[in-house]
């Protein structure tokens, strides 16, 4: 991630705020003092000034999360120009596997869950839209990297601090390096239980006509039903609906 040059201090305190408000819900001005580290009378300002504008709503004495929030998660998501395109064959994806299929985009070197949808046996997970995830350990985070361009991914390799999740999650530039020669060749990738164990991702880039990479379509099962010839069938499934986003694509410009 890109460092500020001359952070606005201001800025960052009301984004520690909203950081806080969402891992925790609901918080007080006290609470978020401490958490904080902060005076309460700075975090009642920066709460005023938040609620007027509706990004905090004040209930019982504590604060939570406006709506402004999902006006602007819409404007977000619309940025995208093939969202439509994609919320249509995820839908049908997660119909036809039965498993929870998404899209995700890389955001500042991030796996970030765009849209999911759930399938009649699909997993429940911590997985939701907006959800950031690191590219080494997915199928999707796999997938965006293998098809982006070589100066991208070199940057964003050498960066990847390589956090292990399982005992299976890849955890060298060299293993990565490998991982992702094989996908540009099979045109797949997959996360064997290295995000989550007992959990199976299969995941296929979408890609843009100028060379570049929309974002990534996969699935995600467990490990005894992402098996065999299910998990080869599940693998065509999504090279067919990344086929269908892919050509009806080529009329949006990106």
């Amino acid at each position: 991630m890109n460092e500020a040059r001359n952070p606005v201090k201001a800025v960052q305190t009301a984004l520690d705020i909203v950081d806080s408000l969402q891992e925790h819900r609901r918080m007080g001005v006290t609470e978020l003092a401490t958490d904080l580290d902060v005076s309460k009378g700075t975090i009642h300002s920066h709460l005023s000034t938040l609620r007027q504008n509706g990004y905090v709503v004040r209930e019982d004495g504590a604060y939570r999360l406006g709506p402004q929030f999902l006006d602007m998660s819409h404007h977000v998501r619309n940025r995208f120009e093939i969202y439509d395109l994609v919320t249509d064959e995820v839908d049908t994806l997660a119909e036809r596997s039965g498993e929870l299929a998404l899209f995700t985009v890389e955001e500042q070197g991030k796996g970030v869950c765009l849209y999911k949808a759930s399938g009649d046996m699909a997993v429940q997970t911590e997985l939701y839209v907006g959800y950031r995830n690191d590219l080494h350990h997915t199928a999707v985070g796999k997938a965006i990297l293998a098809y982006m361009p070589r100066e991208r991914r070199d940057e964003l390799i050498r960066d990847l601090e390589f956090t292990k999740h399982t005992e299976h999650t890849i955890s060298t530039r060299e293993q990565l390096r490998a991982e992702l020669e094989d996908v540009r060749d099979d045109g797949i990738a997959f996360n064997r239980e290295e995000t989550i164990a007992g959990l199976v991702g299969a995941g296929a880039p979408v890609r843009a006509r100028d060379g570049g990479v929309y974002g990534a379509v996969s699935v995600i099962g467990p490990t005894s039903r992402m098996t065999g010839d299910r998990l080869d069938d599940i693998s065509e499934m999504i090279h067919h609906a990344v086929n269908v986003i892919e050509i009806n694509s080529t009329s949006i410009a990106r």
